[in-house]
């Protein structure tokens, strides 16, 4: 019988933990079209083939502005409208304007950035605007996620080939533009195999208290103590000594 607990124990935390996780945690697969996700919808295909391909890939939490060096390759990959205002996507523009190479991969068939451009070449699923020194690269964020990628890799290639002609001093993944910091917490950042450990050495801990604290036995009631009088031995050494007398 012991031996049927010591299995059953873990094997409920691990259970209890998985569900916990689940439930509390909204990108329990990752974030679709983010760099560091792993399943279909993830990006980390093209990040970690650009990577092991010796370019400098980095991952930024930070908009791009119009003083962004203007050296850098910004990767934008289905990117949520809303944080584009008026002046936003000015200075986006004002930054390709400047000398900036963006990479825009949305599923945005009406697309203003892309009505604002002219000139268009199209190159495979891509198509490649020059805005002033810069260059605004369009293409489909369905293309490059990581299901697509394996069936198709064929913009992923694409991705390469301009990208091989720019000097990037750095190639930015801006997951601002998809995951604002705002929205997301430190625990959602971590890998879902260390959220699993932590939730499961939260609910370790929890039992053991409540396991080992029966061992203390019942609560004892508290008794409050009188406080003793200074002569109080004077007293009693009297009334001693009196009944001593009175046998006498």
């Amino acid at each position: 019988m012991s031996k049927l607990k010591k299995f059953i124990f873990p094997t409920v935390i691990v259970i209890i933990a998985a569900i916990v996780l689940h439930s509390f945690s909204s990108d329990y697969e990752g974030r679709p079209f983010a760099a560091a996700t792993t399943g279909e919808r993830g990006a980390s295909l093209l990040y970690d083939t650009l990577r092991h391909m010796g370019y400098p890939v980095r991952v930024s939490r930070r908009p791009l502005t119009a003083q962004t060096d203007t050296n850098h390759v910004y990767v934008l990959i289905q990117p949520i409208h809303s944080l584009f205002t008026q002046d936003k996507s000015e200075a986006l523009l004002d930054w390709v304007y400047s000398g900036g190479k963006l990479i825009w991969l949305c599923n945005c068939p009406n697309d203003n950035f892309v009505t604002r451009l002219t000139s268009g070449t199209s190159f495979g699923n891509l198509t490649i605007f020059e805005h002033g020194q810069g260059v605004f690269v369009n293409g489909r964020s369905n293309d490059i996620t990581n299901i697509n990628m394996i069936n198709d890799h064929d913009t992923g290639a694409r991705i390469h080939v301009i990208i091989s002609n720019w000097d990037a001093g750095r190639i930015v993944f801006a997951e601002y533009y998809h995951n604002p910091p705002a929205s997301e917490t430190f625990f959602n950042r971590l890998p879902a195999i260390v959220r699993l450990i932590i939730v499961q050495l939260g609910l370790v801990s929890v039992i053991l208290v409540w396991y080992l604290g029966k061992r203390f036995g019942n609560p004892i009631a508290y008794y409050e103590e009188h406080e003793r009088e200074e002569n109080e031995h004077v007293h009693a050494l009297t009334r001693l000594y009196m009944k001593t007398r009175r046998r006498k």
